[in-house]
């Protein structure tokens, strides 16, 4: 009797023991498939959003990912011991590339040190030959044109799905007259952009603008950096309005140059009191002033578009425009009275003699230049819209080489699933690193 009931027991354990092997067996196995899966999902990497953008994102969905783990798990567990498969369920909310704060931390990892140090130093850029105008191109299916400049997008679904859904964003001209004074040189900005977010030098590594372009590779819009600024469906409306934007700024910076030189200040009242004597004087001075730093300011522009230098605030011997070319202005003949005009050349000779009447436009070797301006503006733009809009140019330019119905929100940066076998639920998750 104890025999058997000893044989009982025994046989007892030997079976609780094959079967408790059994699903530490199940338990290893899945756990193994689980690791391998989650690597061979994320190894399904766009190839073009990596080569173009150094960003690491697969296509896909919950549905897609779950009837591919189903697949393998059907084919890994074919003849294994005692595998009950449950089934496999994919979850990939929160790793959508579309998410902003998902997308800075995958550009963070595809920027290495020497290409921050390139961005930072100005260096991989070039200059294009011409800043191209506004043409007459009609506009494709997908709400572009076809060749050339003036693109704009005007399909609506394309413009729905942008990653900035039409954000707006705004700064003032006092604001970035301060911005500039305080960065104020090349050293300056080099050093704001090493210390701002990974989306501006991401922007400098991959992004073109109207003087400079980064890529041989063609992008949608010419102007993407002004894109980012402006956020206009219309690529030349951009320019347009960096340009304006820019021209107040350096006209304002050149006010305050202006007034801060005592020779120019005392040049322009003794001229105001020549022509305009009496009370109005003083309305001359303004207008002269004015049309001063505006007729500097246009010599600026040319220079700033041909990718030259151009001071922030400038010394008396950096100004390229000359009072000469001020009174003879169109700004300046067009307030001043028939008396006044009548003055003025009665007394061409003694304005002469009082100086700085010769216009002299020479190279700037100090100073910011077109790229360096509009790192200004970008600085000085809220955070977020200038991420959704860096987005939007990636999401615009992927349509534009590759897919056409490509959308941020449906490629994923991570994976999440779970596995069911023999009664029991196995999860895992995974990110790029």
């Amino acid at each position: 009797m104890l025999t058997a009931m000893m044989f009982v027991a025994f046989a007892i354990c030997v079976t609780a023991s094959v079967k408790i092997c059994r699903e530490l067996t199940v338990k290893s196995e899945c756990e193994g498939f689980g690791r391998v899966w989650t690597k061979a999902i994320l190894s399904e990497y766009d190839q073009p959003l990596l080569q173009d953008y150094g960003i690491m994102a697969y296509f896909g969905n919950d549905s897609e990912v779950s009837d591919k783990l189903e697949y393998y798990f059907d084919y890994a567990a074919a003849d294994r011991l005692d595998i009950d498969i449950g089934g496999a369920n994919a979850d990939l909310t929160g790793y959508e590339l579309g998410d902003p704060d998902n997308f800075l931390d995958a550009i963070q990892k595809g920027l290495t040190g020497k290409v921050i140090g390139d961005v930072i130093s100005g260096g991989g850029r070039k200059q294009r030959n011409e800043v191209l105008g506004k043409d007459d191109i009609g506009n494709d299916e997908a709400g572009g044109a076809s060749s050339g400049s003036g693109r704009a997008i005007k399909n609506k679904v394309v413009l729905s799905t942008l990653p900035s859904g039409g954000m707006s964003s705004s700064f003032s001209i006092d604001g970035l007259v301060n911005k500039a004074k305080a960065l104020g040189s090349s050293d300056g900005i080099s050093s704001a952009v090493a210390a701002s977010g990974s989306e501006v030098l991401f922007m400098g590594k991959y992004f073109d603008n109207a003087v400079t372009y980064a890529s041989e590779k063609e992008s949608f819009f010419r102007n993407e950096w002004e894109y980012i600024i402006k956020g206009d469906s219309d690529d030349d409306e951009n320019l347009r309005k960096v340009k304006r934007d820019l021209f107040l700024m350096r006209n304002a910076l050149n006010l305050v140059s202006l007034y801060k030189d005592p020779e120019k200040v005392k040049l322009i009242i003794e001229v105001a009191e020549t022509i305009t004597p009496g009370p109005l004087g003083l309305l001359t001075q303004l207008l002269i002033a004015e049309a001063w730093a505006a007729l500097e300011t246009e010599q600026d522009m040319k220079n700033l578009l041909d990718n030259k230098r151009v001071p922030i605030l400038k010394s008396a011997d950096e100004w390229q425009i000359g009072l000469g070319a001020v009174l003879d202005s169109d700004d300046v003949m067009e307030q001043l009275d028939e008396d006044s005009k009548e003055l003025l050349n009665e007394n061409r000779g003694e304005i002469n003699a009082l100086g700085g009447i010769s216009d002299r436009i020479s190279d700037l070797k100090n100073g910011l230049n077109y790229d360096e301006h509009l790192m200004i503006m970008i600085m000085a733009m809220d955070e977020r819209v200038r991420l959704l809009r860096i987005m939007d140019i990636v999401q615009i330019n992927m349509k534009y080489r590759y897919y056409r119905d490509f959308n941020m929100m449906e490629y994923y940066v991570g994976t999440r699933f779970t596995l069911e076998a023999n009664g029991r639920s196995y999860d895992f998750e995974e990110s790029y690193k």
